[in-house]
């Protein structure tokens, strides 16, 4: 299995990195785009979204944006959906809502044998948060109208904690990392320049 998790998106040093865990020059990659974790922020909010679409459509990737929205109850449909890519990336937003979306699409059971193919998974913020074991500590303060699963998809062994060293961040983050201190827990702490790859078994922070 191959992920590349990071805070944001994938800048210009972890570029190398990326080509390789997938095997191709960025011109080659299909590369679907899954924004929903920002769909219950308001448009004045949602500033990062259109900043991580804007660089990552820059790479010259083959870029598609997939609406999961359009894929409730149609599990079978995405998985068709998604083995048409090299790289299913979700990117930050309400890791909760995500994690609600992830089930009602089917794509928390399906995820994992979509990437037993080679697709690489990538993953911002939230999407980089919802693959570890659980996302208790990243529960928003408002109660939401939808089904709260404190269960992540435990794609990899351990939490990532983003935006470890973003001033507007620094609060959140540094007293979710000391909740998941109490518990049994792996958790790794990421600075918005870096990110994680796993493959197979090994586990690397870039840059």
């Amino acid at each position: 299995m191959k992920l590349f998790l990071s805070s944001k998106s994938i800048n210009n040093e972890q570029l190398p990195y990326f080509k390789k865990l997938v095997g191709k020059e960025l011109s080659g990659i299909k590369f679907a785009l899954i924004e929903n974790a920002a769909d219950l922020h308001k448009e004045e909010n949602k500033g990062f979204v259109h900043e991580t679409r804007s660089v990552l459509t820059n790479l010259g990737m083959q870029l598609e944006r997939i609406d999961l929205n359009e894929y409730i109850h149609k599990g079978e449909t995405l998985v068709e959906k998604l083995q048409e890519f090299d790289v299913v990336w979700i990117g930050g937003g309400d890791t909760y809502y995500l994690r609600y979306l992830l089930k009602v699409t089917g794509l928390d059971q399906n995820l994992q044998k979509i990437l037993q193919s080679g697709i690489v998974y990538g993953g911002g913020s939230a999407g980089a948060i919802v693959v570890g074991p659980n996302i208790k500590g990243f529960v928003e303060s408002n109660s939401p109208e939808y089904e709260m699963i404190d269960d992540g998809l435990s794609l990899c062994d351990f939490i990532v904690m983003p935006h470890w060293d973003d001033k507007s961040f620094k609060d959140k983050v540094h007293s979710i990392k000391k909740y998941y201190d109490t518990t049994d827990f792996k958790t790794i702490t990421l600075n918005d320049d870096q990110a994680i790859i796993v493959e197979n078994s090994t586990c690397q922070i870039i840059p």
